[in-house]
């Protein structure tokens, strides 16, 4: 009785070189698929926080040591010291949220990279397979069914295994993406919050947590 590795191993020897590409590939797409989820979870968990605590006070800027959501990153970067106006708030806004958004879908690109790479590389394995089919029916003609069946086999289980994985990446890609949105969508809703509060109290509360140099 073939044990589990044994099992993995006969899958992966039959499937060729190019198995060994996509379980690479699928292994590393998973493991940023995992780690976007978690990373999410606690943006998210951090947003809806310091969304109801900028609700909940006038001179609350979040600005503390290791907050991790989107809009208290954002608030830090701002040069306060140069701050006097609502105009001057909104620019410095405009001109620093587009480095805080990359950061926000962190590996999202990659992974949709890696599942979109994958059904081509089980196309490859196809193609291969085939390669190997015609190579023997070139040489033997068709008295070598044994060979022709193991090309036949390698291009359908790298087609098989390169879309079966694919699937699941694309459409966990597609809830992360959905999450990154919501997450967008609330730091955009307390800029909005920030925006219509009181100039001088906001700079005075965040002169008092970040030791900025006036000179």
């Amino acid at each position: 009785m073939m044990t589990i590795q044994q099992e993995f191993l006969s899958l992966m020897e039959r499937g060729g070189p190019i198995m060994w590409i996509i379980f690479f590939v699928a292994c590393s797409a998973m493991t940023l698929v995992v780690w976007e989820a978690i990373r999410g979870h606690v943006l998210i968990k951090s947003a809806r926080r310091d969304y109801a605590r900028l609700r909940s006070s006038n001179d609350n800027l979040l600005i503390t040591s290791g907050n991790m959501s989107p809009v208290a990153q954002l608030l830090a970067t701002i040069h306060w010291p140069n701050v006097q106006s609502k105009e001057d708030i909104a620019r410095e806004i405009n001109i620093h949220l587009p480095e805080i958004i990359p950061k926000m879908e962190g590996s999202l690109a990659t992974i949709a990279i890696l599942g979109s790479l994958l059904p081509m590389l089980g196309l490859l394995g196809t193609v291969t397979g085939m390669i190997n089919v015609f190579e023997v029916i070139a040489l033997h003609g068709s008295g070598q069914p044994d060979e022709m069946a193991e090309g036949i086999s390698q291009a359908l289980l790298t087609t098989a295994s390169g879309l079966i994985i694919a699937i699941p990446v694309i459409f966990l890609h597609h809830l992360l993406s959905r999450r990154i949105n919501v997450l967008v969508a609330m730091t955009h809703q307390a800029i909005q919050l920030i925006l219509h509060r009181d100039v001088s109290t906001l700079k005075k509360a965040a002169l008092e947590r970040v030791p900025y140099n006036v000179n």
